[in-house]
């Protein structure tokens, strides 16, 4: 698939009041929504992200989504009730900025290049934000 078509996949994201944009990073395609707001938005400290991200390999769709994690800002996201930071998180560099990173693989998911797309990999993010921890 080409960048282009992975940006046309990403506009597909678009909710009331969030952006989409792509960035080109080396090999990737960094998709960012801002703001974002997490499912279970009370679980969280602030409710409403500035941005979330995730990277999108050019090899796309035969290579799934990274994997491994996505992106949030601010860094400062925390868990609501109990204002510690959120399992698995670590703060790490995105595009030459600073993110909190959500190390999270899910275990029940197996990509699927001929019916998975950018949106079944967000739905798979969504299921983290689901858990509150």
């Amino acid at each position: 698939m080409s960048r282009q078509e992975i940006r046309d996949q990403a506009a597909l994201l678009t909710r009331p009041g969030t952006v989409v944009r792509c960035v080109d990073d080396g090999e990737n395609v960094v998709v960012i929504l801002e703001p974002f707001t997490p499912p279970n938005a009370a679980q969280y400290n602030p409710h409403k992200l500035d941005a979330l991200a995730f990277i999108v390999p050019s090899l796309y769709p035969d290579a799934c989504p990274d994997a491994t994690g996505f992106y949030v800002k601010p860094l400062t996201t925390l868990l609501a009730s109990t204002g510690a930071e959120p399992r698995s998180t670590a703060e790490t560099a995105l595009l030459g900025e600073q993110w909190r990173k959500f190390s999270w693989a899910p275990k029940t998911f197996k990509w699927d290049p001929n019916t998975d797309t950018l949106a079944t990999h967000l739905a798979t993010i969504e299921v983290r934000f689901r858990k509150g921890d």
